[in-house]
């Protein structure tokens, strides 16, 4: 059996949310794509930009292990595109973060020059100088779906495994503006 979250949800809502701030040039920086989460949150920017009539260029859409170096790197050069984009939707909240370290860094103010999104709901997003806007996971949720399905598990000895999907939720903080 399984528990996961809705990575593709969570990852449209995300985008939606900074298309209904105004948003067209939005930028993708995503994890490993050998990982489900990773390829899950690309096809969730993907669908939402589709379903927006918004074309997806490919030069933004930055492809990373998860790191915090590879998002320096992306954000490094997503900053200094000829067609800067002005909101970008990060796959974890630990590379968001490096994303506005850097952006400050290049003297970008956040959210007025860039808008950032990440994933995770990581506490470490609300201590900078900027309350990082992210899709949380339900972890607590996740953690007590898992102990019901092991005791469903063990005492029917007929019980199939089973896929759980629970749903994300999109936490608007500071980190994005129209």
């Amino acid at each position: 059996s399984c528990i996961a979250v809705d990575n593709a949800g969570g990852a449209e809502e995300a985008v939606n949310y900074l298309i209904s701030l105004g948003h067209k040039r939005i930028a993708h920086i995503s994890g490993d794509l050998v990982t489900q989460a990773a390829t899950e949150r690309l096809e969730g920017y993907k669908c939402a930009l589709k379903k927006n009539n918004i074309p997806l260029k490919e030069e933004y859409i930055f492809k990373t292990d998860y790191s915090r170096g590879q998002a320096r790197l992306s954000a490094e050069k997503l900053i200094k595109m000829s067609e800067t984009p002005s909101a970008v939707f990060v796959a974890s909240d630990s590379m968001a973060l490096e994303v506005m370290a850097v952006a400050r860094e290049l003297g970008k103010e956040i959210p007025r020059d860039l808008s950032i999104v990440g994933f995770d709901d990581n506490p470490s997003g609300l201590y900078g100088p900027v309350a990082l806007t992210t899709v949380k996971q339900p972890l607590i949720k996740m953690a007590q779906e898992s102990v019901k399905e092991l005791n469903r598990l063990m005492t029917d000895k007929k019980a199939e495994a089973r896929k759980i999907v629970l749903p994300t939720e999109l936490i608007i903080r500071e980190s994005c503006q129209p």
